[in-house]
């Protein structure tokens, strides 16, 4: 082969290489505007509480993020003067409201102020790219700030997470600056690092993953922010020194079920685990709404009075 047949080999193949990690970023991370057609139907339950929810007052709140996006969120205060604040973190393409509509009345009932921000790239915040819960967990800093400002320095912080939200609030517990209004966490099907998922994802569709992965973590931090390898949810959970139930179904295709028994064995915090019995993906409270609200309540209870 010619010298020059080969550099332009050489350079073709570095460009389809790191036109594939361009590629797995862009559509992994690049914000998507789901259009209404393709929303799924509300589950039943949720829409049997539509009346409720549309009796509730939510009031608008904004907050900067540390690279200047705003970020968007709704707030659903007590009936009564209370200290308890809730932060409910969504999953990867969902919003605030989608995943968290059932739980609203229930930690309404518990006397809770519910702040609902929308992460980064996700509803009405702003952001081109995903944080995958690494950057997020910077955000919920700043959420954590607006609550302090809103309702004083002696609130007492829930951190709830669903999916990627889970990941979100586990990454912001290993961190030593989050702030000690947070007295626990409750953190439903949680992935082990952001590397973790998108392998276990393109195994399933068999892609191959060392190609992609590589290429990807050598332009994430460019491309999106930040980098891949250093988004371990796994990590963050061995310094992690909040109080921490994880909950996880045992049926879960999406985040599998063995990342939970990680987080929660890497946990040197005090925790519990509740694996619901034939729950996919974030379907746990759908699935055995009473086991998890028991669950819940009374892991709450410990830590907030």
């Amino acid at each position: 082969m010619k010298k020059k047949t080969i550099i332009e080999t050489l350079l073709v193949g570095g460009i389809a290489y790191l036109a594939t990690g361009v590629a797995a970023i862009d559509y992994a991370c690049k914000k998507r505007v789901i259009k209404k057609e393709e929303e799924k139907p509300l589950n039943e339950r949720i829409q049997a509480i539509l009346p409720w929810l549309e009796q509730q007052t939510f009031l608008d709140y904004e907050v900067n993020s540390l690279d200047n996006l705003k970020l968007k969120a709704k707030l659903l205060k007590a009936d009564q003067p209370s200290h308890k604040v809730l932060i409910a973190v969504h999953g990867y393409r969902g919003y605030n409201f989608k995943q968290y509509a059932l739980y609203l009345q229930f930690y309404h009932n518990l006397g809770f102020h519910i702040l609902l921000p929308n992460n980064r790239a996700h509803g009405d915040s702003e952001g081109t790219y995903i944080g995958f819960g690494w950057l997020d967990r910077l955000d919920i800093k700043q959420w954590i700030k607006k609550m302090k400002e809103e309702f004083g320095d002696d609130i007492q912080i829930v951190l709830h997470g669903i999916s990627m939200g889970s990941a979100t609030v586990l990454m912001a517990s290993g961190d030593d600056d989050l702030d000690d209004s947070v007295k626990c966490i409750i953190s439903d099907c949680g992935f082990t690092s952001v590397n973790d998922e998108l392998k276990y994802k393109l195994d399933q569709i068999h892609i191959p993953t060392h190609l992609v992965l590589s290429a990807a973590n050598l332009l994430s931090e460019k491309r999106a922010g930040y980098k891949f390898k250093d988004a371990s949810t796994l990590k963050q959970v061995e310094k992690s020194h909040t109080p921490t139930l994880f909950i996880h179904g045992d049926k879960d295709t999406y985040v599998p079920t063995y990342m939970v028994y990680k987080l929660y064995n890497a946990c040197p915090a005090p925790k519990d685990l509740l694996i619901v019995e034939g729950a996919g993906h974030a379907e746990s409270y759908f699935v055995n709404q009473k086991l998890c609200e028991k669950t819940i309540s009374h892991f709450i209870d410990k830590y907030v009075k």
